[in-house]
């Protein structure tokens, strides 16, 4: 994150300073990509059912060792969200498109509450997410009779689907005697997405700007599947629920847009 801090920054201060652009026109339609670089809000782990007995939950009900609801507490910290979109001009002041997103390397990072287990509990596990977004975005310019070739605020959001891929969830209690390691099974699921937009287009010529946007995106949620759970102190796996965590985030990205006729 600091380091894409420094190219937003960078690129800015070269606009801003740099040559004039020739005029833009609102052209019909455009192409767009961009790169975002995103932190993961709070995911904590859940069951599905803290009551379920066929199959066990995971975490079960109640309080855990340090006083909040049992299960996993953490982040997958920072990612890169790649995204390539086309839309069009619907009117100076509106434009929709079609955007798809794909975060390939989320890592997670947490720590889990087990009552009865001396020490910390580390709990890991990796993600990948695949978007699909209808995106609408008001240009400001027009609404508030702001005239610049240059310069164009827009705010926006989107609606669409995500597909949320997990792998294994490891869960470690390094101090205790005999139980060790517990692995769940990985999940993949689909999910309603949200995304919401405030930015700026930096015209570079009539065709081509650059774009600037801070960034704020709900993909639902990762699971693991049920099934059989690894402990390296029993000789079968142990079968379990579901468990489920947020998946959201918020961001820098930078792109560019290329409008044509």
């Amino acid at each position: 994150m600091q380091r894409f801090s420094v190219v937003f920054v960078s690129v800015l201060f070269i606009l801003v300073n740099g040559a004039s652009a020739s005029a833009t026109s609102h052209n019909a339609v455009y192409f767009r990509g961009a790169v975002a670089a995103m932190q993961s809000t709070g995911a904590d782990f859940s069951d599905k059912d803290c009551s379920s007995t066929s199959p066990p939950a995971l975490f079960g009900c109640g309080a855990g060792n340090d006083g909040r609801p049992l299960g996993a507490y953490g982040d997958f910290g920072e990612y890169l969200a790649m995204e390539i979109a086309a839309g069009r001009y619907v009117s100076p002041w509106l434009r929709i498109d079609l955007a798809f997103n794909y975060r390939p390397n989320m890592n997670y990072s947490g720590t889990a509450n087990f009552r009865g287990v001396s020490g910390p509990q580390p709990v890991s596990s990796t993600a990948r997410s695949l978007s699909a977004m209808a995106n609408l975005f008001i240009e400001l310019g027009p609404i508030l009779n702001i005239s610049s070739d240059r310069w164009h605020p827009y705010i926006g959001t989107g609606v669409g689907v995500s597909y949320n891929r997990l792998k294994e969830v490891e869960y470690l209690f390094p101090e205790a005697t005999t139980h060790k390691i517990s692995i769940t099974p990985s999940g993949e699921r689909f999910d309603p997405a949200f995304t919401f937009f405030g930015g700026l287009g930096v015209a570079l010529s009539r065709e081509w700007m650059i774009d600037i946007s801070v960034r704020y995106e709900d993909l639902g949620r990762v699971e693991t599947d049920r099934g059989g759970m690894y402990m390296n102190h029993i000789p079968q796996d142990l079968e379990i629920d579901k468990t489920s965590a947020a998946l959201r985030g918020f961001g820098l990205a930078l792109g560019v847009r290329y409008s044509f006729f």
